[in-house]
C-alpha cells in the first residue's frame, strides 16, 4: 500500500488524482465484461467471473437486479445491485455462462460504462479498508459510503462528522465542534499532509452558515465524495503508512543482520553480555 489507495466512484477522482496520480478507470469496480478492480486483494485489472444473477421487486413497477462476482485472483465474492439487466447469456453445449454486456451494447441502455449501471455494491468501499485503521472508524466510513450510495445524504454527513469526532478522541485532539477538532488534529499531527485537514475544514466553511453544529443539515453528494476521499487518505497516513514503515524497517534490519552479522546493528540492538 501507499498513499495512493484508490476508492470507488468517479466523483472521488477529483481530489485523489491530485494526490495519487491514479487514472479514472483505476477508481471503478468494473473495467469491462472481463476485468475489474478487486476490492479484496487490491489488484487492479484482474479477471472476474459473474457467478449469478437474480432480481426482485424494488417497487411495484421497478425491478432490481442482483449480481454476484468472484475475483479470479483471491476468490473473494462481491455483490452488486442495479436497476438494469446488463447481462447476456452464452450457451456452450450443456453449460450456461453469464457475462456482462460489452461497452458498445451498454450504449443501447444509455450507459457509458459498465460501472455506471450499479448503484450499490458490497463491499461499499472500493478497496476494503486496512485493519490497521481502528474498527470504529472503518465502520463509520463504510456506513457513510453506504448512505451515499443510497443517496441518504444526511446519514452520510452524520457519519463523517462522527468519524472526525472519534478520530479526535483517539488522537487526543480537542474542540467543541467539527472545525475546532479539525484544527486541533492538524496541530497534533504535523506528519500528516496538511492539505487533507484543510480540505476537511474548507468544505464545512463553504457549505454551512449555521452557527450551531447540531442545527447543521448535511452536505451535498459532491461534498460528501470529496470528504470521504480525504478521510481515506488521512486515515491511511495516520494508521497504515507508519505501520508499513515500521515493518519495512524491521525487514531491513533482519536482512542486514543476516548478511553482515550482529556487529552491524545499532548499539541499542546489540545483545547484552
Amino acid at each position: 500500500l501507499s498513499s495512493s489507495v484508490s476508492f470507488s466512484g468517479d466523483g472521488l477522482y477529483l481530489i485523489s488524482a491530485a494526490f495519487s496520480g491514479c487514472r479514472p478507470f483505476d477508481r471503478k469496480y468494473f473495467i469491462d465484461e472481463h476485468v475489474y478492480n478487486c476490492p479484496f486483494c487490491n489488484r487492479r485489472h484482474v479477471r472476474y467471473v459473474l457467478l449469478s444473477q437474480d432480481k426482485f421487486d424494488w417497487t411495484e413497477t421497478k425491478d432490481c437486479h442482483i449480481y454476484r462476482c468472484e475475483c479470479q485472483s483471491c476468490g473473494k465474492k462481491s455483490m452488486h445491485l442495479s436497476y438494469y439487466d446488463v447481462t447476456r447469456t452464452a450457451f456452450n453445449y450443456n453449460t450456461t455462462t453469464l457475462w456482462f454486456l460489452a461497452k458498445e451494447e451498454l450504449h443501447n441502455l444509455g450507459l457509458k460504462e459498465l460501472d455506471d449501471a450499479f448503484f450499490f455494491s458490497v463491499p461499499t468501499s472500493f478497496f476494503v479498508m486496512n485493519d490497521e485503521i481502528p474498527r470504529k472508524l472503518r465502520d463509520l466510513v463504510t456506513e457513510a459510503e453506504g448512505c451515499l450510495k443510497s443517496n441518504f445524504l444526511t446519514g452520510a454527513s452524520a457519519c463523517i462528522r462522527k468519524v472526525v469526532y472519534e478520530l479526535a478522541v483517539l488522537e487526543g485532539a480537542t474542540g467543541e465542534n467539527y472545525e475546532d477538532r479539525i484544527k486541533s488534529l492538524k496541530a497534533k499531527r504535523p506528519d500528516v499532509e496538511g492539505s487533507y485537514f484543510d480540505t476537511l475544514l474548507s468544505v464545512q466553511q463553504v457549505t454551512s452558515d449555521k452557527v450551531h453544529e447540531n442545527s447543521y443539515d448535511g452536505w451535498d453528494a459532491k461534498h460528501i465524495k470529496l470528504l470521504l476521499t480525504t478521510l481515506h487518505e488521512t486515515l491511511n497516513e495516520l494508521y497504515v503508512l507508519p505501520s508499513l514503515k515500521k515493518e519495512n524497517r524491521r525487514k531491513v534490519l533482519e536482512l542486514k543482520e543476516t548478511i553482515l552479522g550482529s556487529k552491524s546493528l545499532p548499539d541499542s540492538k546489540q545483545p547484552k553480555g
